[in-house]
């Protein structure tokens, strides 16, 4: 069991050390509500910087600022049609997947922590 324990942890702190920089700029409440307004506005082919501060209530500049953090980090993507941009999320996207899986681990995590510690103060 401390051998399966051990194996565990390791993978579970490597997908927590991999899905902390995503976790971290989705934890900006600009981000999350940029991020909201991109899931709601999914299927249009992407929003422009003008319709996510309307919808928002965000400055401009801070819409660009906090959009470029999110390309930065491969959360969104942009689509150029000459010189205008929209933005997007690209579900077919690799970057969230440590997330994801760090998150499917935890509650199993914490049940075999759970166990263990039962069973060493049994001891």
């Amino acid at each position: 069991m401390n051998q399966e324990f051990e194996r565990l942890r390791e993978q579970f702190l490597d997908n927590y050390k991999k899905a902390c920089p995503i976790m971290t700029v989705l934890g900006d409440e600009v981000r999350q509500e940029i991020f909201l307004i991109l899931i709601q506005t999914g299927g249009r082919g992407g929003i422009r910087v003008g319709d996510i501060q309307k919808m928002g209530h965000i400055s401009r500049s801070a819409v660009s600022h906090h959009l470029k953090i999110m390309l930065d980090a491969g959360i969104i993507s942009r689509r150029r049609e000459g010189t205008k941009n929209y933005y997007y999320i690209d579900f077919r996207s690799t970057t969230v997947k440590p997330v994801i899986e760090f998150w499917q681990q935890a509650e199993p995590m914490l049940m075999l922590c759970n166990k263990i510690s039962k069973e060493s103060m049994k001891q």
